[in-house]
C-alpha cells in the first residue's frame, strides 16, 4: 500500500505513549519499526530509543530494503537488536554496502538477517468481497492476525494486522470512501480495563471490515515488480479481484490448516501478560 499513501513521520513521543500503555499489560516477542521504508524517517534513532525504553518487547527489530543502511549512525546500530535486510529486485544495496552492513552489525552486536524476495503473495484487492463465507474464511486463515500475531499499533489504536491503519486513505484512492478503521481497531487509551478488553479484542471471531478488501494468506504468488508512475498515481490502473487473484489451492490448504489447529490447540496464542 505504501506507494499510494502520503508520507507521514510519527513522532517518538506518540510511540512512547502507546508503547508505555501497552507495556503495563503485555510483553511481546519483538516490536518492529515499519514503513514504507523506516530508514527514511529522520527521527529513526529517537524512535528506536523510545521503543526500547518502553520495555514492551524483548527485541527491537527494523526491516529495511537496505538502500539507506550505510547512512545510519552508530546510535542506530546500538539501539536495535535485529536488522532484517530484505533484498528486492530493482531496489537493493550493492555487495559492498551489504558487506559494510555485516561489519557494522558485528561491531555493535546487532543481529543481521538477509533475505531475498523475488515474489509476493497478492493481498490487496481493488474490488471488495461480499460479506459472508469467503470474507470469514480469509479472516480465519490469516496467519498475521492469528498465528504470527503480527499486530499493528498506530496513533493510539491497536489493530490485528496492518491493513486497517491505512485503508481509509488507500480505499479513498480507489474511489471507495467510507471505511471506518475504528470498527476494526481497539483504542488503547480509552479502555477501562486494558488487559481484559484487549484480550477480548484479540480473541473475538468476527471478521474485520478490512478483510473484504484483502486476500490475507490465500492470494496468488506474483513476481515482484516496481509500480509505474501511472499505477502509483491511480490505484485503479491494475484491477485485482478475488476471482483473478485468489489461489484456490492456498485457500484449501490454509482452511485445512486452520481446522487442524482448532482441533489440536488454541488458534490464538495468549501473549504474556
Amino acid at each position: 500500500m505504501s506507494p499510494f499513501l502520503a508520507a507521514r513521520l510519527p513522532a517518538e513521543d506518540e510511540l512512547a505513549r502507546d508503547m508505555g500503555a501497552l507495556a503495563k499489560v503485555l510483553f511481546a516477542d519483538e516490536i518492529r519499526i515499519l514503513g514504507g521504508e523506516p530508514l527514511l524517517n529522520p527521527r529513526i534513532v529517537p524512535i528506536l530509543r523510545a521503543a526500547r525504553a518502553s520495555e514492551v518487547a524483548a527485541r527491537v527489530v527494523v526491516p529495511t530494503n537496505g538502500v539507506l543502511l550505510h547512512t545510519m549512525p552508530d546510535d542506530f546500530w546500538e539501539n536495535v537488536d535485529e536488522v532484517r535486510l530484505n533484498l528486492y529486485p530493482g531496489a537493493r544495496p550493492n555487495e559492498r554496502r551489504i558487506e559494510q552492513a555485516r561489519q557494522r552489525a558485528q561491531e555493535s552486536g546487532t543481529q543481521l538477517e538477509i533475505s531475498g524476495y523475488s515474489s509476493f503473495r497478492v493481498t490487496m484487492v481493488t474490488e471488495p468481497h461480499p460479506p459472508g463465507p469467503i470474507t470469514n474464511l480469509i479472516f480465519r486463515t490469516c496467519k498475521n492476525a492469528h498465528m504470527y500475531h503480527c499486530h499493528m499499533v498506530h496513533a493510539g489504536w491497536f489493530y490485528k494486522c496492518s491493513c486497517p491503519a491505512y485503508f481509509t486513505e488507500y480505499l479513498a484512492r480507489l474511489g471507495q470512501p467510507g471505511y471506518q478503521p475504528e470498527n476494526d481497531g481497539f483504542d488503547i487509551h480509552r479502555a477501562a480495563d486494558l488487559r481484559t478488553e484487549l484480550w477480548r479484542f484479540l480473541t473475538e471471531s468476527r471478521a474485520l471490515d478490512a478483510c473484504r478488501h484483502c486476500l490475507g494468506y490465500v492470494g496468488k504468488q506474483q513476481t515482484h515488480e516496481q509500480l509505474t508512475t501511472e499505477e502509483t498515481r491511480d490505484a485503479r490502473c491494475r484491477p485485482i479481484t478475488r476471482r483473478t487473484h485468489l489461489s484456490r489451492s492456498a485457500l484449501i490448504a490454509e482452511t485445512c490448516g486452520y481446522f487442524g489447529r482448532r482441533l489440536s490447540e488454541p488458534f490464538v496464542r495468549k501473549p504474556q501478560w
